[in-house]
């Protein structure tokens, strides 16, 4: 395959993957074109959209791990 087709088909499961989150069907993607992609289907929004947005994890604050130079 080539670099402008495998662009193609890593943007075109981003758009899919950005449906997904919002548990939309992409128009005009079938089920079957989603098990193709290795996508799983929608999952249905729970109740109101503030409730689809994560919670923050009781970890502490991020500490970077990485050597100072």
């Amino acid at each position: 395959m080539c670099l402008a087709c495998e662009e193609q088909e890593y943007f075109f499961r981003l758009w899919c993957a950005d449906f997904l989150a919002r548990g939309e069907m992409p128009p005009g993607v079938t089920a079957e074109d989603l098990a193709a992609l290795g996508l799983p289907p929608p999952k249905a929004a729970a109740g109101s959209p503030a409730a689809a947005v994560a919670k923050p994890s009781a970890a502490g604050p991020f500490i970077c791990d990485s050597p100072d130079e």
